[in-house]
């Protein structure tokens, strides 16, 4: 066996509720479990709350901060030396990978420099895409946590350094807010922490290395999220015709803007219509007010759903997947599922491509108006949802977990290569 094709042990750290979070979960759990259909060794860990442990990989429950009754997004590992140690001594890792800008990094820092090993890290996140929705808060964050976040793990990793941070180059990466500029570069200083970094989102691995001044190039790589197989099984149970269903999933939060869905579902004005909306969160009260005011159609909340083959059953059986979400996600991972399921979809991000094209999928613009005009557009089209549907399929299928774990191996190996100074090949 040469070292390229060695099994490795990973360490996988995450300050999320596993594995109902979220969307970033869900990947982790994909990639959980394609690494360890490969023949890899991987260690979990979690927040002790609310974790159901992985069946298909070891696992630790660690202690953490977080307010009683706040979500995930809140949650953060509790970091010290003294329990990096205790990991490293327990846990002869071959390789950190850290998914969150919280306790996770650092904590994930200390330990891979305790045993001298690499440390990759994702960024699921869009920081800059949080300023169009919550100015105040995330203006703040730009200020304080996200500011000084990359300047402590560059101390806590003893490397990065030598990186500069720079002002983005590309006018569309600062657009959102006269704070994006400082948040790319404060992504740029926590990258430049790491031996390798990824996002599911080419526009991110690109404008952390433009903020970096070209210093992190050939240090970052796309890994976009697979799909489970719950999607690729799903099947259409509910006859076509008659009421057509629009479906949301996702946080209801106001970076996801369910409320421009509602308002654009209620400019629709159709009483042949119906809009599912599964998911919860801090907004779910407001969103409720807000759609017992819609004149026209129904609207149905459903709820947080754990049983990933539950969600695949109620997106296959939409008659089309709506995204309202606006250059904030990453990747969208919703999209690739509603692909894999064989549902046309609905979005207004333009910097979202994964589990999209012209076939499968109607861009509009991202007000009510121009979402509630894809909708009547294809509501008034069954022949072109039925070739949409056709096209989400054959899609989906290339959209694999297996993939997705291939990519991961493939950033491990070159950053163990790059922390051991060997040049990529």
């Amino acid at each position: 066996m040469t070292p390229e094709d060695a099994a490795l042990h990973i360490g996988i750290f995450t300050d999320d509720f596993y594995p109902e979070s979220g969307g970033v979960s869900r990947s982790i759990q994909l990639q959980v479990q394609q690494l360890a259909r490969a023949g890899h060794r991987v260690t979990l860990f979690a927040p002790s709350v609310k974790l159901t442990p992985p069946t298909e990989c070891a696992w630790v429950g660690l202690p953490y901060w977080r307010v009683p009754g706040t979500p995930s997004y809140l949650c953060s590992l509790q970091v010290g030396r003294g329990r990096a140690r205790r990991i490293a001594a327990d846990h002869p890792l071959d390789v950190v990978h850290s998914q969150n800008e919280r306790g996770s990094v650092f904590l994930a820092a200390q330990v891979a420099r305790v045993l001298d090993i690499a440390h990759v890290h994702t960024f699921h996140s869009n920081y800059v895409g949080t300023h169009r929705t919550t100015p105040l808060s995330s203006g703040l964050n730009s200020l304080t946590y996200l500011d000084w976040s990359g300047r402590l793990l560059r101390r806590v990793a003893g490397q990065g350094r030598d990186v500069p941070a720079a002002v983005p180059t590309d006018p569309d990466a600062t657009a959102d807010s006269p704070f994006a500029g400082r948040d790319w570069r404060s992504l740029a200083r926590l990258a430049s922490a790491v031996d390798g970094f990824t996002s599911p989102a080419g526009y991110v691995v690109d404008s952390i290395v433009d903020a970096s001044g070209g210093a992190l190039a050939g240090r970052g790589s796309v890994v976009a999220s697979g799909v489970a197989d719950a999607f690729v099984r799903a099947e259409r149970k509910r006859p076509r015709g008659g009421v057509t269903r629009f479906l949301s999933a996702g946080r209801l939060g106001p970076e996801k803007r369910v409320d421009v869905l509602l308002d654009a579902f209620a400019r629709l004005g159709r009483d042949d219509a119906e809009l599912h909306i599964v998911g919860s969160g801090a907004a779910e009260g407001a969103l409720r007010q807000q759609a017992a005011r819609i004149r026209h159609g129904k609207v149905r909340f459903l709820g947080h759903f754990d049983d990933a083959d539950l969600i695949a059953q109620e997106i296959a059986d939409a008659d089309a997947f709506v995204l309202a979400s606006h250059r904030f996600d990453t990747q969208g991972m919703v999209l690739a599922e509603a692909a894999a399921t064989g549902t046309p979809i609905i979005y207004c991000d333009e910097r979202l491509t994964v589990g999209v094209t012209p076939l499968n999928a109607l861009l509009t613009g991202p007000d009510a108006g121009a979402l509630a005009a894809g909708m009547a557009e294809l509501m008034d089209d069954p022949q072109r949802l039925a070739a949409m549907s056709a096209a989400s399929r054959d899609l989906g299928r290339g959209l694999t977990a297996e993939a997705m774990g291939r990519a991961y191996v493939a950033a491990y190996r070159a950053a163990i290569g790059a922390h051991a100074g060997v040049p990529a090949s």
